[in-house]
């Protein structure tokens, strides 16, 4: 495993303890000792938790005072260390470090806050936990890099409302677990935020380990985790949202307030009403219904029949086009490129290899015809894909995305030839297959040649597994068949004729692919007249 490198000034090392600590153990050979002093604290102390240090060589363990002090001596340490402090009931875990490298018999301190966690999910790029995990004596932390990471992080949160520039130093800062005052009083801030906007400090954790490559997408991300959200839908985040049309990609932003539910679009104000959890109509002209999923993506649907329009929306967000890696799945939906879908591989926002399958399931062919093209970021915080092959220089689509709390990202895309198109991409992941016994509750609406159909309800629940493929069986007992991670990983396909009626018996059903996209899939079937696309948005608590 690859580390980064981790900084503090090297003045933390001369700084005295913070206050006294509990009983302290140590392992390690050697005569001299390695003391480590600090504040274990959310805001309040944490009293009686846990500290664990595990140094390059030597460990020790402590447990804090009332006032959420600690002191370790591990003799014969090296540093750099990683410290670990669990809270009695084991319900809150933050981490911290000490920098340096080599022997040291100074003393140094180490504060172990919700902000370290986050500086140690900044300057590691992944889960705090892992970093610890992974800690030994080849682990470097040393002191440019954290001073980096710091105002990196500082720039981040500030953009998303918290201020901790007047802290100073995260780890070796002077707080006092309680006071409401300077230090301590940013850790309330902090979390008084975390908790209007709905989320953890996990999730806060991971969306800045998955974005330290760009401050500028870090920020957009910490912005939308971090904005209030409404009391029974946390999924629902005030700010802007794009809204686009699926039937031609066309884009517009509409502001929401999720405490007050009021949308602000087309140069008008309406009202949100609460049908049920994450369910609300709109009091716009055609009552749109909007259907919220976990992710933070939502489902308006306005009218039915010939005249009825489906749109999908996201918080509005700056993605840096270079952050794009790997591999990704993509599906359009309308417009020339329907139900064209495939693969692309990416390195920094340039398409190095693709998939293209251009007529349904077992269509697909590897594209040998390159160059490919490339992502350009544009003014509105989105991108154009600009082709590089015959038609050279011309952009293609335009494309705008979304990093949701889970740290995963999502572009929608517009075609920019005559007549518009609506399109999908995600990373290509691979698909967990779940449990016998697990039940899903979803809304559900269909748009097809004959229009765009009411929402309706239904659920299903896992009753058989066999290989990559699971059999559901719904509401009223038909069933299906769908294999995972098929055709490509991050999908699903339901294969034609592997369906039963409610009675029992085989019957007709058409080849369907599925796109999850984090408690909302899209799905589409058919070819020209009987194409259609359909959107489930699972329920509160459904999987």
């Amino acid at each position: 495993m690859k580390f980064t490198t981790i900084a503090l000034s090297t003045c933390v090392l001369a700084l005295s303890a913070c206050g006294g600590g509990g009983n302290s153990t140590s392992t390690a050979g050697g005569a001299a000792g390695q003391t480590i002093s600090g504040v274990a604290a959310t805001g309040l102390p944490l009293p009686a938790a846990t500290v664990n240090a595990t140094c390059a060589s030597g460990s020790g363990t402590a447990t804090t005072a009332a006032d959420g002090s600690y002191s370790v001596t591990i003799k014969g340490a090296s540093l750099p260390c990683v410290l670990t402090a669990t809270s009695s009931d084991s319900k809150v875990i933050l981490h911290s470090v000490v920098p340096g490298a080599g022997s040291s018999s100074s003393k140094a301190t180490a504060h172990i806050t919700p902000l370290t966690e986050l500086l140690v999910a900044q300057l590691s790029g992944q889960d705090p936990a892992q970093f610890a995990s992974a800690f030994g004596p080849t682990t470097a932390v040393s002191a440019a890099a954290l001073t980096s990471a710091q105002s990196a992080l500082i720039s981040v949160l500030k953009s998303a409302g918290v201020d901790p520039s007047s802290i100073g130093d995260f780890i070796g800062g002077t707080i006092s677990a309680g006071s409401h005052q300077g230090y301590d009083a940013i850790l309330d801030t902090l979390q008084s935020t975390i908790t209007s906007a709905g989320t953890s400090l996990s999730e806060l954790s991971t969306a800045v380990a998955n974005s330290t490559s760009s401050t500028t997408a870090a920020a957009s991300t910490l912005s939308t985790i971090l904005a209030p959200a409404n009391p029974d839908c946390t999924a629902l985040k005030s700010g802007d949202h794009r809204l686009i049309k699926l039937s031609d990609g066309s884009t517009k932003q509409v502001t929401v307030d999720s405490v007050k539910l009021t949308v602000a679009m087309n140069g008008s104000s309406y009202q949100l009403t609460r049908n049920a959890t994450c369910d609300f109509s709109l009091n716009d002209p055609g009552s749109t219904r909007v259907l919220v999923a976990k992710s933070g993506l939502a489902s308006w649907t306005n009218g039915s029949g010939a005249t009825g329009t489906s749109s999908l929306s996201m918080p509005a967000q700056t993605i840096d086009p270079s952050v794009i890696n790997g591999g990704y799945n993509f599906a359009f939906f309308s417009g020339s490129q329907q139900n064209l879908f495939g693969t692309h591989n990416y390195l920094k926002g340039v398409t190095t290899a693709a998939t293209n399958c251009p007529n349904g399931y077992g269509s697909c062919a590897v594209d040998n015809v390159t160059p490919y093209g490339h992502l350009v970021a544009t003014p509105d915080g989105g991108a154009d894909w600009i082709d590089d092959g015959s038609q050279a220089g011309t952009a293609q689509f335009h494309a705008v995305g979304f990093r949701n709390a889970q740290g995963n990202i999502l572009w929608f895309a517009t075609v920019l030839a005559s007549g518009g198109g609506a399109g999908v991409f995600v990373p290509q992941t691979t698909l967990s297959l779940p449990a016998v016994g697990t039940t899903s509750a979803f809304w559900q609406s269909t748009v097809s040649s004959t229009g765009l159909s009411a929402v309706t309800e239904d659920s299903h629940t896992i009753t058989a597994q066999s290989g990559t493929a699971v059999t559901r069986t719904f509401a009223d007992s038909h069933t299906d068949v769908v294999s995972y991670n098929d055709p490509f990983g991050g999908m699903r396909h339901r294969a034609a004729n592997t369906c039963t009626t409610t009675a029992g018996a085989a019957t007709t059903c058409k080849s369907v692919l599925q796109l999850p996209l984090g408690g909302m899939t899209l799905a589409w079937f058919g070819s020209a007249s009987t194409y259609g696309v359909s959107i489930s948005v699972n329920k509160s608590g459904s999987n």
